[in-house]
């Protein structure tokens, strides 16, 4: 007997088809009236400065140094979208002002919304350096989260900065201080800061001067402090630390991202606590690339294209081994091929 075939078994496929064909006319079509947008612009600079986003609006500081709240046009949240950071292009229309335009973007800082989120949302545009804020005690130390940030600011192509807070809680002889070794060996510049005494706060606002940071980092590490201490003007309120099953962590305070102007020169973005830091557009592949202090090692592996896993002649896996590898960076670097995979 022969056996019949259930009717319409390939019409999903086909309808696949014609959903992707459909979603691609879309795409183009949308790529032309941003063009097109852009184009109106070309030759005109940009007179404002996305400081704040609230949905459909935006704080701009404009070309002649106020601040306003500015409508984003139809056009702009369907096209373009806006983050704090932006460049924009602003229109007076009857008693509003409207965002008309968004300039192209140097850098984006994405985060992810949850697991499924495969592409994250920007929080942040034309950031230069990322301020990578931990405490050594309250939250406890988690040289995994400073791993993931590296990576990022690695993959986004700024410079990281890493920020020890609350040092007035830490002592000479806390085990903690070891821990940062390979990041000193690796060369990336280390401030010690407190908020509450002050100490180290003329440093970092040396090396915040003239450039646009993104501050980043769990809850309760001090980032809204720290804007506090260098006198920023709408810098968020910190909160109190929440000792809830035993556990240490900052409550959540910052609802928004903002872009804060500081009194030296420069600017900052203080953004809202991130619990799980979720890294976009990276292959499984790419990992070994924005971990630099395998380079030296990855040279003298077998393959070419080690993961540096579980390969034979794996030369970073046996340094690790051998302790001339941080064992912790290396289970950082496993760690985060682990969520790729998944």
């Amino acid at each position: 007997m022969t056996r019949m075939k259930a009717p319409g078994r390939r019409r999903p496929a086909r309808h696949d088809s014609v959903a992707m064909k459909r979603r691609k006319e879309l795409d183009e079509r949308d790529d032309r009236a941003r063009g097109k947008l852009l184009a109106r612009y070309a030759d005109i600079e940009p007179d404002g400065l996305v400081t704040c986003h609230f949905s459909t609006h935006v704080e701009a500081r404009l070309a002649d140094g106020s601040t306003e709240m500015c409508l984003l046009s139809p056009k702009v949240h369907k096209l373009l979208g806006v983050a704090v950071g932006d460049l924009v292009w602003t229109e007076a229309i009857g008693d509003e002002r409207i965002v008309v335009a968004r300039a192209p973007r140097r850098t984006e800082v994405r985060r992810k919304r949850g697991d499924e989120d495969r592409t994250g949302h920007v929080i942040a545009a034309n950031v230069d350096q990322m301020a990578i804020t931990v405490a050594m005690h309250e939250p406890p130390l988690r040289t995994g989260a400073i791993d993931r940030y590296l990576v990022l600011a690695s993959i986004l192509g700024i410079d990281p900065l890493l920020i020890i807070t609350k040092i007035d809680q830490t002592t000479e002889d806390d085990p903690e201080w070891e821990e940062l070794d390979p990041y000193l060996e690796m060369e990336i510049p280390i401030l010690l800061t407190s908020a509450e005494s002050g100490a180290g706060i003329d440093e970092l606002e040396d090396a915040l001067r003239g450039r646009v940071t993104v501050f980043s980092g769990h809850s309760g590490v001090g980032k809204s402090s720290l804007c506090q201490a260098m006198g920023l003007d709408g810098a968020l309120i910190a909160g109190e630390m929440s000792r809830s099953h035993g556990r240490i962590r900052g409550r959540h305070t910052t609802s928004v991202a903002r872009l804060l102007e500081l009194p030296k020169g420069g600017w900052v973005v203080d953004t809202p606590g991130v619990r799980a830091i979720g890294l976009v557009d990276l292959e499984r592949a790419d990992a070994r690339v924005h971990f630099p202090d395998f380079e030296p090692f990855a040279e003298n592996c077998t393959f070419a294209d080690c993961l540096h896993l579980e390969e034979e002649g794996c030369a970073v896996l046996a340094a690790a081994e051998e302790g001339e590898l941080s064992d912790a960076r290396y289970l950082s670097y496993a760690r985060l091929l682990d969520s790729l995979e998944e």
